[in-house]
């Protein structure tokens, strides 16, 4: 009877060992291994997880100072470009883009009646800007999400329309 009962102690012992063995494969455990007082891990030590984070947490550093640079480049460039537009170089640079040169300086200038305002404003049909657009032309253009009081927009969005040959949507011809 000791002996029998011996016999399954030592089984249930071997039995727990080899689940508890099992188990922690089970789980996906990775390979450490122990030696000469130093742990190791996927075969690196700390000194080379440790540099691995430093030269990573250093490059997370040189991004965000690259990111920081970027952000107030644009902020300045967006001063220049929106601070004080020039008609003229708008016009200019939607005939360098599309051409029709004379025709846009023609216009817009019959348009805005001489004075070549961006802010040009047709109170009775609400055509708006340098080229006077109606809200629906201005819609139809592939320039219509920027402001139709923006110089560059409209003035590229009327170059735009003369090369779809879309010129004769305005009064002035």
């Amino acid at each position: 009877m000791r002996a029998w009962l011996a016999t399954l102690a030592l089984a249930l012992l071997l039995a727990t060992v080899l689940a508890l063995v099992a188990y922690g494969h089970a789980l996906g455990r990775q390979k450490r291994t122990l030696g000469y007082g130093q742990i190791r891990y996927q075969g690196a030590g700390p000194e080379r997880w440790h540099n691995r984070y430093r030269r990573t947490l250093a490059e997370l550093v040189e991004l965000r100072d690259d990111v920081r640079a970027l952000r107030a480049r644009l902020k300045r460039e967006r001063r220049v470009l929106l601070a004080q537009p020039s008609v003229a170089e708008a016009i200019n640079l939607a005939a360098a883009t599309y051409g029709y040169g004379q025709t846009l300086w023609r216009k817009a200038n019959c348009e805005t009646g001489g004075t070549l305002s961006p802010r040009s404003l047709n109170s009775s049909s609400g055509a708006a800007g340098l080229f006077q657009f109606l809200p629906s032309t201005w819609d139809s253009t592939p320039y219509a999400r920027f402001s139709v009081w923006s110089p560059y927009a409209n003035a590229l969005a009327a170059g735009w329309m003369h090369r779809q040959g879309r010129g004769g949507e305005w009064a002035c011809r």
